[in-house]
């Protein structure tokens, strides 16, 4: 399994495809999704943590990581 996960990055670096991990960044509409809201003591619209990671190739956005925002 390790091995696959190796080969998987080696091809995302290659075609420059970024992993989108937005813990503690505000929320940005084109590159996160909302999917809930929790109580917290962090600021309004901060991102707590990531249920599904997005991805961008070459700075566009391919999929938006899946969010939960205080």
């Amino acid at each position: 399994m390790e091995l696959t996960l190796k080969q998987l990055t080696s091809v995302f670096e290659k075609f420059h495809i970024e992993e989108i991990n937005p813990v503690g960044e505000k929320l940005d509409p084109h590159k996160h999704q909302a999917i809930s809201m929790v109580e917290s003591d962090q600021e309004a619209n901060t991102v707590i943590s990531v249920m599904q990671k997005g991805y961008a190739l070459s700075g566009r956005v391919l999929r938006p990581a899946m969010v939960l925002v205080a």
